[in-house]
Formats: structure tokens, C-alpha cells, sequence
């Protein structure tokens, strides 16, 4: 005969009654990584808790247990609409992976936030327009490099702090573009550099293409064949 579980002796159900969590999805698992993440560029929590928490987002089974992860953690700020009339709308927003690289090129739109852990981040802005006076982007990674490039002629500046790696700024020497934005970037990474450089119109952002580019630049122009018999 089925047995079943004796109440509790002030008459509420034993524990074996609770219901159970609501089962955490793949998405909830990475959203608190996510949030994880812009913790660690906050200075909220150091990289050794965040291994700690990410791991234990990854195997948490109910989203109570992805909620107790985040509980000592203010909650994301808002995203403020862009004021003003613009070329192109800025959208504010977060874009955060864990495996891979982000690479984005900026026209109309551009997030604030972009985080990864195994992997480059690298912002081109070079075609955006926007009115706002000062352009606000935080990017991080653990393990590899965060990468922002813009126009020559782009204020711009580059604060933040990596662990293993260098601070590598390269903007032209060229009076401001009259209307653009000041850049403003704050970033992070452990395993990495901090890179902010600033290249023409139309110059290639791979470094190994803009030297042979103008490699080819240089190179005198070959004889015309000889006419032939």
C-alpha cells in the first residue's frame, strides 16, 4: 500500500509538500551570467567569485537559484532614450556572450554595454551619427582584447583597467570634426589589451590589409608591355 508523508506536527504540509522552482531555461542561465559579468566591470565582485557564481548559474536547476546568485547586485540601470534630433537613432542596450568574439560596425545604432569572456570585443564607429555630445560605451572581456576604433578627427579617450596586458592608444594628430560626439570608453580586461586608435576614411581596420594597402600604394606603377611583333 502507497504511503504517504505524515504533516508536520502543527499541521502544515512536511517539506516533502513544497512545490517545486520554476525550471531555469538557457536564457535565464546566461542572462545572470550576463549580469555577472558587468559586476565584475563595476567593481562589484572579483574574477574569482564570478568563476564561482558563473559556474553555479550554469548547473542551477531553478531560477530561485540563479536569483539567490544576483541577490546582493543592484539591479541594471534603465536605458535612457537619446534626446534631441539625430541622423541616426542611438539605441541603447547590452549585448553579452560568453564563447566568441563581438565584432560591431556602428551606423545607426550602437549598445552601451558589450561584454564576452572568451573572446575579442571591437567596436568600429567610424559611420555612426548621432547628436548626443558624449558617446558612453563599457566593454569587458576576461580573456581577450577590447578594441574601439573611430575618425580621425573623433574625440576621444579610453579609461579602465586590464591585469595581463597594455594600454595602446593611437589617434591621429588632426584638428576635431566639428559635430561629432566626444567617445567616451570604459574598459576591462584581464587577458588583454586596451586598444583606442582612430584611421582615415576608407582605411581598413585589419591591420595586416592597411599595411598592404599602402604597400600598394607605394609601389610604382608597371611598365606598359612591349608591342608585340
Amino acid at each position: 500500500m502507497t504511503q504517504h508523508p505524515e504533516p508536520a506536527p502543527d499541521g502544515q504540509p512536511g517539506p516533502e509538500a513544497a512545490p517545486p522552482g520554476v525550471r531555469a531555461g538557457d536564457a535565464d542561465r546566461d542572462a545572470t551570467v550576463a549580469r555577472l559579468q558587468t559586476a565584475v566591470g563595476e567593481g562589484r565582485i572579483d574574477l574569482d567569485e564570478f568563476g564561482q557564481r558563473a559556474s553555479a548559474a550554469y548547473t542551477a536547476v531553478t531560477t530561485a537559484e540563479l536569483d539567490a546568485l544576483l541577490a546582493d547586485l543592484p539591479a541594471p540601470a534603465s536605458a535612457v532614450p537619446a534626446v534631441g534630433e539625430v541622423v541616426g537613432e542611438r539605441v541603447s542596450g547590452a549585448i553579452s556572450t560568453v564563447f566568441g568574439d563581438v565584432k560591431l560596425t556602428a551606423t545607426t545604432s550602437v549598445p552601451d554595454r558589450v561584454s564576452t569572456v572568451f573572446g575579442d570585443v571591437r567596436i568600429d564607429l567610424r559611420g555612426l551619427r548621432t547628436a548626443e555630445e558624449v558617446v558612453h560605451l563599457q566593454l569587458g572581456t576576461v580573456f581577450g582584447d577590447v578594441e574601439v576604433i573611430v575618425s580621425e578627427g573623433v574625440a576621444t579617450e579610453i579609461e579602465g583597467r586590464t591585469v595581463f596586458g597594455d594600454r595602446k592608444t593611437q589617434l591621429a594628430a588632426v584638428p576635431r570634426l566639428a559635430g561629432t560626439p566626444r567617445v567616451v570608453v570604459r574598459g576591462w580586461t584581464v587577458f588583454g589589451d586596451l586598444k583606442l586608435r582612430s584611421l582615415a576614411p576608407g582605411e581598413s581596420a585589419s591591420r595586416w590589409r592597411g599595411v598592404l594597402d599602402r604597400l600598394a600604394a607605394r609601389r610604382p606603377p608597371l611598365p606598359p608591355p612591349p608591342p608585340r611583333p
